[in-house]
């Protein structure tokens, strides 16, 4: 085949993908209202430990690939899920004030935050793709790594009023180790 060629089927192959994409988010869309309405939490590190297990073990030389690109999949999906939870959204937002000592009402350009995550799952690659997500910029960011965990501390461009930054923060403080909201910049 020419490289035309096979950019032509690789088209075809993306062209067949999207529609099942789509699909997948309107599955999603369904399971965030079934949780919003029994209460039940987004992020299920076992269920999704067992897709993953069941739907990349035949994949051979791209087992870590195809495992990356679910993981990636399914953080987009929880993404998604989380946008349709105010409920959770405040929930996480006033634990994480709360514990800070921190009143979010207050103005503030900036966000501070901190939380750890396992060096050899990649989670931090996650992560950081949900803050792009959500389009909040990280001003600042400082990492270090002891005993295989990642300690993070971010700046984020934003307000805890701004929708965005509100989902970002839920989703993070569900998701990670230690997560805690530091200060609030202005």
């Amino acid at each position: 085949m020419t490289l035309d060629e096979i950019r032509v089927e690789i088209d075809a192959v993306d062209g067949q993908m999207k529609p099942l994409f789509l699909k997948r988010m309107e599955c999603a869309r369904s399971v965030a209202e079934t949780k919003a309405a029994t209460g039940g939490e987004v992020f299920v590190p076992e269920r999704e430990q067992a897709i993953i297990e069941k739907r990349a073990g035949d994949t051979g030389e791209f087992y870590d690939m195809y495992v990356a690109f679910l993981r990636h999949l399914i953080s987009v999906s929880r993404y998604y899920q989380y946008g349709f939870l105010s409920e959770m959204q405040e929930q996480a937002l006033s634990a994480c004030l709360g514990r800070a000592g921190l009143d979010g009402s207050s103005g503030h350009r900036q966000v501070e935050i901190s939380f750890c995550c396992q060096q050899s799952a990649s989670d931090l690659n996650l992560y950081l793709d949900t803050v792009k997500l959500n389009g909040v910029l990280i001003n600042e960011m400082k990492l270090c790594t002891e005993d295989g965990v990642q300690k993070v501390r971010m700046i984020l461009d934003g307000n805890l009023g701004e929708r965005r930054m509100r989902r970002l923060i839920c989703q993070l403080y569900k998701e990670t180790e230690q997560f805690a909201v530091v200060a609030l910049r202005s």
